[in-house]
């Protein structure tokens, strides 16, 4: 019987539970004033992704510096350090006058956010390490669970007329306060120099099949993100309200296992999980896919979030145990995989949807299951058996 972690340990959790919390509501908040962006500044909605774009670019340059960053200060230094730059940058692109100015804000709290990322992973692993137990699909849940009390607040702060600088603002202090009280119990531990780090965090010839299922994850994310409320609402006829669903059940999927997942993952095989997930996943998705009907559909979004929900968890941990550099090599190499195929996710189901149709252009992401179900087994390789 496991006994149960000592005070310290427990604030130690907690306080990286919400540096996790902190970085998924600040960037929901932001999300929840585009639109108040947007008409303010009255632009196209090229206009609109070209900025967006930026805050992309900015979280991959990122990924590399704090990468390497950590094999110079600690996970708990670099964790602080942009976590308040990314509290102080926040507001900014709500208080821009013209595109190129949003444009540059935006870059700024990429590259604040995603570095953030990068850090507050390495700690978790450390936390993790400490705890001798699996925490980091929790704290995952926790990051989603922040976005979604982000937007919830943010849609609440619109229907009230709030201004978005009074609401960001008011977010971004509260954010730096949060940040402040848990830092006392983050744990400070000495930084691991890399050897022979190379400048550009790529995965090691051992972790490519991590590096594989994180890209399929985080693209499957990124199209669920844009195109499934415009599959239910322009393929399947439903009612616009009924489209909103769609997402919603996914990313509600997404929380719930990811909250439970260490739980999952401490009484089966990390494996197992993820091969299990993605395969019902893959085969629902094309079932509907191949019916058209919205119930099941609405399944089949629920089974794909539950199917992606570990999967950062899961390879970023294991990407920082086995890294030949350094846990942050490790961390960002999977990073920028991740949120390069976010990234990608959109315009390659816009592209595919274009040249046949968008139905045919969704069982892209069937497929990607179910390559992440075969990939899964590289979770398992260098995972030492329990001792009887």
């Amino acid at each position: 019987m496991t006994a149960s972690p000592s005070p310290a340990r427990r604030a130690e959790h907690w306080a990286t539970a919400v540096v996790f919390f902190i970085n998924g509501f600040g960037f929901a908040s932001w999300v929840s004033r585009i639109p108040a962006v947007r008409d303010t500044l009255q632009l196209s909605e090229g206009q609109l992704g070209m900025a967006l774009l930026a805050m992309g670019v900015g979280a991959l340059c990122s990924f590399q510096l704090a990468g390497r960053g950590l094999g110079y200060m600690s996970a708990r230094t670099l964790t602080l350090a942009t976590g308040f730059f990314y509290c102080y940058a926040l507001p900014h692109p709500v208080m821009v006058g013209s595109l190129p100015v949003l444009a540059l804000t935006l870059f700024l709290v990429g590259a604040a956010s995603g570095a953030m990322d990068v850090a507050m992973n390495a700690l978790a692993v450390e936390v993790e390490a400490r705890q001798q137990k699996p925490i980091m699909s929790g704290l995952h849940g926790l990051w989603s669970a922040g976005g979604l009390c982000g937007a919830s607040l943010g849609g609440l702060m619109a229907q009230h007329g709030v201004t978005p600088q009074a609401h960001i603002i008011g977010v971004a202090v509260a954010l730096a306060a949060a940040l402040l009280v848990a830092r006392q119990w983050l744990p400070e531990l000495p930084a691991k120099p890399p050897e022979e780090s190379p400048r550009f965090a790529l995965p090691e010839r051992e972790m490519l099949g991590l590096g594989a299922i994180v890209c399929c994850a985080f693209l499957i994310e990124g199209a669920m993100a844009d195109w499934s409320a415009i599959y239910l609402k322009d393929t399947l006829g439903t009612t616009a309200a009924k489209a909103a669903l769609g997402y919603a059940a996914f990313s509600f999927a997404m929380m719930g296992l990811r909250l439970a997942g260490d739980h999952l993952v401490a009484r089966w095989r990390a494996a197992h999980l993820l091969r299990a997930g993605n395969a019902a996943a893959a085969v629902v998705l094309a079932l509907a896919i191949a019916t058209q009907h919205p119930v099941l559909t609405m399944v089949a979004f629920v089974l794909v979030g539950l199917g992606v929900a570990v999967v950062a968890p899961l390879v970023f941990g294991a990407a920082a145990r086995r890294s030949r550099h350094s846990p942050g090599h490790g961390i960002a190499a999977m990073a920028t995989l991740g949120y390069g195929g976010f990234l990608l996710g959109p315009p390659v189901i816009g592209w595919v949807a274009h040249m046949t149709s968008l139905r045919s252009a969704l069982l892209l992401l069937a497929l990607l299951a179910a390559a992440i179900a075969l990939l899964s087994r590289h979770l398992d390789e260098p995972v030492p058996q329990p001792s009887a």
